[in-house]
């Protein structure tokens, strides 16, 4: 059975309507990171929504289907994956692994640990694309918007970030002491906290690019060198800001006025 018009009804059209409905019902009244929570919520809750009606007509859920497929692809030579093995073995790795069947498991463990961490991120970032282009067609109908604050402004709820930080300390905690199916919780929130601080390490990048007066076209030049080599460190600069406020106190000193 073709499924396909039945993921673009989940995945297209079910959370533009909701995000749309939100977002002309409440207006002004909404800001920026209730928005973007909102759209990730309605994001997330059409591809459940979806694996769920899949799961029912196919009799197996979606992801079931893409770890057979997987699977079959290294059992009938579609992927490379003697030559992977021998690779593997020559960097004195999985050199318990004798056959492609036992690499394939191994790989389709890692990648279910990563799906929950997957559906996430990605709801997040769907979410805020579908909200910033549905915003801009019903702000051009007249309806009045709350305004969205300049990239270099963004910047977690105090008390999300702070938040996220102690799960990500519990979940160590848990998956530390062994407990059973804690290594997903900890990948989950660890990909998710490094994924929404890197995001906020660059906000702080740009605003102190942007303080120091530096041209746009280099502005972006450094940015992306900076992101390519040095990424790493970004979630940690979020983190610094999220913790000492460092632009705000950049603007409490340098910038009278402006808080």
């Amino acid at each position: 059975m073709n499924l396909q018009p039945v993921a673009g009804f989940f995945l297209i059209v079910v959370p533009i309507l909701l995000i749309a409905a939100w977002i002309w019902g409440l207006g002004k009244r909404s800001d920026f990171y209730e928005s973007v929570l909102l759209s990730s919520g309605s994001v997330l809750l059409s591809i459940l929504l979806y694996l769920k009606v899949y799961s029912v007509i196919a009799g197996q859920s979606a992801f079931d289907a893409i770890w057979d497929s997987f699977r079959r692809g290294f059992a009938n030579g579609a992927v490379n994956s003697g030559e992977i093995l021998s690779m593997y073995h020559s960097l004195g790795i999985f050199k318990n692994f004798t056959t492609v069947q036992q690499l394939a498991e191994y790989l389709v463990g890692q990648l279910k640990l990563a799906v929950p961490a997957f559906l996430l991120i990605s709801s997040v970032l769907y979410g805020m694309l579908l909200f910033f282009v549905i915003r801009f067609v019903i702000k051009r109908l007249g309806r009045e918007m709350a305004p969205i604050p300049a990239f270099e402004e963004w910047a977690l709820p105090r008390g999300m970030g702070f938040g996220l930080i102690i799960l990500l300390l519990v979940s160590l905690f848990g998956s530390w002491l062994g407990i059973p199916n804690f290594e997903v919780v900890q990948f989950t929130v660890t990909a998710l906290i490094s994924f929404l601080f890197t995001v906020l390490g660059l906000s702080v990048l740009w605003f102190f690019l942007k303080a120091g007066r530096v041209p746009a076209v280099l502005r972006w030049l450094l940015t992306i060198l900076l992101y390519l080599f040095v990424g790493f460190g970004l979630p940690f600069l979020g983190m610094l800001d999220h913790i000492f406020r460092m632009r705000r106190n950049y603007r409490n000193k340098f910038v009278p006025g402006k808080k």
